[in-house]
Order: structure tokens, then C-alpha cells, then sequence
């Protein structure tokens, strides 16, 4: 539950500090990103019982890869094959 609350916090600050004006469809929410939250909550606590570290530790990793996501595909170069 609280690496969901992470990812949600995480995206909401991107949403807003990066002006962001896409919103996903309810099919994209109910195919695509619930089920990829319910994987990485479901990976990351495999890893939190793996390394017995407490929460926070994934927490931190997961905050260190969406700043790298951020930063490696800024909102102003669309030139991926993703967008």
C-alpha cells in the first residue's frame, strides 16, 4: 500500500509541476496502469521480504527511477517512438 501511495503522490507532483495536460482513458487506467501499479507494488514488497530492508528503502529506489524516467524523457522532446 505504500509504495501505491508513493507512485500516486509521484505522479500527481509530476502532473503538476510539469503543467502536464494528458489524462488517462478509464481503458488505459483499468488495462494498462492499474495493473502495472498492482506489478511494481507486488515487486516491490518481493524485494523489501528479499532484502529485508524496511519500506522506505524501495521507496527511495522508486523515487530514484521515476526522477530518471523525468529526466531522461522531458515533456518538450517527443522524438521517442512512445509518443
Amino acid at each position: 500500500m505504500l509504495i501505491r501511495i508513493l507512485f500516486l503522490t509521484l505522479l500527481i507532483n509530476f502532473m503538476r509541476n510539469n503543467d502536464l495536460n494528458w489524462n488517462p482513458t478509464q481503458e488505459q487506467l483499468d488495462e494498462i496502469i492499474l495493473p502495472a501499479y498492482n506489478e511494481i507494488t507486488r515487486m516491490s514488497v518481493s524485494f523489501i521480504n528479499k532484502l529485508e530492508c524496511p519500506p522506505e528503502y524501495v521507496a527511495d529506489m522508486l523515487r530514484d527511477v521515476a526522477e530518471a524516467i523525468i529526466s531522461s524523457h522531458p515533456e518538450s522532446n517527443r522524438s521517442c517512438s512512445c509518443c
